[in-house]
């Protein structure tokens, strides 16, 4: 078992990966989320370094958020590597860029679209429409893991 699933073990709580390229995002989006959800998040500002991480323990994580637009590998690629190593694995991607409409990230595999910038109320509804949330409570429900 390694350390992440270790901690998860441990915790209880669903662990989260966010990928974005700009240090600030993964600050914020991490301080919002923390704001309302019971989770362990880890950041990455360098797709190949979460990717690294992914594939030493894909089970290690419940969901994962990433940026489009990044340098060396796209947001895509990087959600399609990560299904292939768990086919499961809910992915949001982010994106200021305006390149894709929800549907389209949808069709890509994608659980959802998060237009960047946006509010932290935003974030929230992105996540509900993910399925992330079970209600008021706060309680994190619906990750896939077949």
């Amino acid at each position: 078992m390694t350390n992440l699933n270790v901690e998860a073990a441990q915790t209880g709580r669903p662990r989260w990966m966010i990928v974005d390229d700009d240090r600030n995002i993964l600050s914020l989006m991490s301080a919002v989320i923390i704001g309302f959800a019971d989770v362990h998040i880890q950041c990455f500002y360098s797709p190949h370094a979460a990717l690294a991480t992914f594939s030493a323990a894909p089970k290690a994580f419940d969901f994962i958020i990433t940026d489009l637009e990044m340098p060396g590998m796209s947001g895509i690629e990087l959600g399609n590597l990560l299904r292939q190593l768990c086919p499961g694995i809910k992915v949001l991607l982010a994106t200021g860029s305006g390149m894709l409409t929800e549907a389209e990230a949808v069709q890509r595999g994608f659980c959802g679209l998060l237009a960047k910038p946006f509010p932290p109320g935003g974030l929230r509804d992105a996540l509900d429409q993910a399925g992330l949330f079970d209600g008021p409570a706060k309680k994190i429900s619906n990750l896939l893991h077949p």
